[in-house]
């Protein structure tokens, strides 16, 4: 009796699933253990700063009910969507938030993993999925209060969901699409990944571009919801997010009531003061002027401009740049765990490059749909190279080439020695000790101070002398820094010390008298400390430091009208007005001064030139009531 013969069976096919639940497994233990860490040890993932601040804040309006936000944002709204479905699921604040961005992690490792697989088989993908489950920019991003994880997976899925709309109907492309718009409302500069849809799709399809516009129908679908809601609001307070002329936050409407905003506190106020000494009022004027100045400046010193994105590369490649969402490596510096961190971006970025050019060698049709991820995960780098949440849809496309690399490396391993392959191993160290070492100390203002960090998040905590060693610690390094001691008197005001918390805001406007923040300040606690008539002062010198700042006497004349002073606000806020005409917030505010002294002719007029342009106005609706009322 003859034995049949046994088929040869490839690796990997008799179980396919072991290498996906592997990735998973590994992706998850690596990220819940750093979570937990962060939760034990690092204040912010209970009171996170800054942009994760902001993001609480819109959580807790969704976990009340209040899905649409009623005020203009500078933030996409997804990751608030997110986020508040879990506060009201598991309790704000609760561990729940980071526990489930951790799975969602793990996911993406595992789509990586496919796409990987998709291009170069099924080894290069482990490596691949290998890689993405310790990568560190995505790890930390994924443990702590940021967009930047939730982007990364719809950027992965996008990617494989282009690859599986190539495979069947042309309306598959709706569902890449769709993937491709909700990351643009999670990060606005995500839309760029509607180059994923493109190469692949026209290439590879019978009718490309009848495939392709329905794939980019469809991701135009969540942003453009979230643009027609913004549109409609009336927020006389609404920041736009200029990053110097280049705005890429979904919903913002240049065209609303306020003022751009880069940072708050020097050198980055002078930034903006530039916009309002050339003239430039309105918000669309200012992000005009600054993006004119940089295309200017560009043209002007080509080499210079040159020399800036190589260094704004390196630093890419570095660990300049820390990997939270803040500056000055609090969140790694803070974790022992850190000290175990392999994939970080110099080594996936020294990985990369020799791994793109084997993967374009070996891939035939599939080296389009490769090439569309890498250049769709580069154009925001190109865009805004600033922290390293905007640089993380970059690993969709390095994962993949690093994977190839070192896969290639061991199956290779007899050919290192030639001199090619000899420069690309040493390009890879190179890359490793890079990341390591980091030698290229990025200085940064105190907005973005250690101290600073740190400062603020045990604040909102309310341990209030851990805040204040770290402001005054900040304050050693930065003395007469104006935004150190703006915080360190709000410290010292929520610890019921007025006296000390009115010395550090008067020592903060003697620096710098036109600082708005300052300014409102300290008009506050002036009044909380029984000395309300020493605001006047503050208020006129910073007007005459930046007379054409509408800032300052729109404030100014807020806090008269609060004080029951209406006819002194008047002057200030007519200034207001004349600096900043489209201003609703400043015509209201004109309006119920001029309303509180009788004169009603005029504050009626007030209410009804905001009334056209807002008619639903409830601020004008309810002043020009009264106005009439009286009469």
């Amino acid at each position: 009796m003859t034995t049949p013969e046994i088929p040869d069976v490839p690796s990997g096919a008799v179980r396919p699933w072991l290498a996906p639940c592997a990735v998973f497994a590994g992706a998850l233990a690596v990220r819940l253990a750093v979570a937990i860490e962060a939760w034990t040890r690092i204040p912010f993932l209970k009171a996170p700063v800054v942009d994760g601040a902001e993001y609480f804040i819109r959580a807790r309006q969704v976990a009340a009910g209040e899905w649409w936000s009623q005020k203009m944002e500078i933030h996409p709204p997804l990751y608030g969507w997110f986020a508040g479905t879990v506060f009201s699921m598991f309790g704000d604040g609760s561990f729940a938030l980071y526990a489930i961005q951790a799975l969602i992690g793990s996911a993406t490792a595992v789509l990586i993993w496919r796409f990987t697989k998709l291009l170069a088989g099924p080894r290069a993908a482990v490596v691949a999925g290998a890689l993405a489950a310790v990568a560190w920019p995505a790890v930390l991003q994924e443990v702590h209060a940021s967009a930047a994880g939730l982007s990364l997976c719809f950027a992965a899925a996008a990617l494989n969901l282009s690859e599986w709309a190539t495979r069947g109907r042309p309306l598959r492309a709706l569902a890449p699409g769709l993937a491709v718009g909700l990351a643009g409302i999670a990060h606005g500069m995500m839309l760029a990944f509607a180059l994923v849809l493109l190469l692949p799709l026209l290439s590879r399809t019978r009718r490309g571009a009848l495939v392709a516009a329905a794939g980019l129908a469809a991701a135009l679908v969540p942003p453009l919801a979230v643009c027609a809601h913004n549109a409609g609001l009336d927020d006389g307070s609404y920041t736009l997010q200029a990053n110097v002329g280049l705005n890429v936050w979904i919903g913002n409407n240049p065209n609303a009531d306020g003022y751009p905003n880069l940072m708050q506190g020097p050198p980055y106020d002078d930034v903006v003061d530039r916009a309002w000494r050339a003239g430039h009022l309105t918000a669309a004027e200012q992000d005009s002027y600054f993006r004119g100045e940089a295309l200017r400046w560009a043209a002007s010193h080509p080499f210079r401009w040159m020399a800036l994105c190589g260094k704004r590369l390196l630093g890419t490649w570095s660990s300049a740049e820390v990997d939270s969402s803040m500056d000055a490596r609090v969140f790694e510096e803070g974790l022992a765990l850190d000290l175990l961190a392999f994939g970080r971006w110099g080594l996936l970025a020294a990985l990369a490059l020799p791994g793109a050019i084997l993967l374009w060698r070996r891939s035939g049709e599939n080296r389009r749909l490769w090439l569309a991820g890498a250049a769709a995960a580069g154009i925001p780098l190109l865009l805004l190279v600033t922290s390293n949440r905007y640089r993380v849809p970059l690993l969709v496309a390095l994962l993949p080439a690093a994977g190839v690399a070192l896969e290639a490396a061991w199956t290779e391993r007899k050919a290192l020695a030639t001199r090619a392959c000899a420069g690309l191993a040493a390009l890879a160290v190179g890359g490793g000790v890079l990341s390591f070492l980091n030698p290229l100390g990025v200085p940064t203002g105190a907005y973005a101070d250690r101290d600073m960090a740190l400062g603020a998040s045990h604040a909102e905590l309310g341990d209030l002398p851990s805040a204040e060693k770290h402001f005054q610690a900040a304050l050693v390094r930065r003395p007469g820094d104006p935004y150190v001691l703006l915080m360190l008197g709000r410290v010292y005001h929520k610890a019921g010390a007025v006296a000390p918390a009115v010395e550090a805001t008067q020592r903060a406007l003697a620096a710098r008298p036109s600082y708005v923040d300052a300014l409102v300040q300290a008009a506050l606690f002036l009044q909380a400390a029984g000395r309300p008539s020493e605001a006047d002062g503050l208020f006129r010198k910073g007007m005459l430091a930046e007379p054409l700042d509408p800032r300052i006497p729109g404030r100014y004349g807020e806090w008269l009208l609060s004080q029951n002073r209406a006819a002194e606000g008047i002057p200030a806020l007519r200034r207001a007005v004349e600096l900043q005409p489209r201003s609703r917030g400043y015509r209201n505010n004109l309006g119920m001064a001029l309303l509180a002294i009788g004169r009603l002719a005029e504050a009626e007029k007030q209410f009804r030139s905001v009334l056209e342009d807002d008619p639903g106005n409830a601020d004008a609706l309810t002043g020009l009531e009264l106005a009439t009322q009286v009469k």
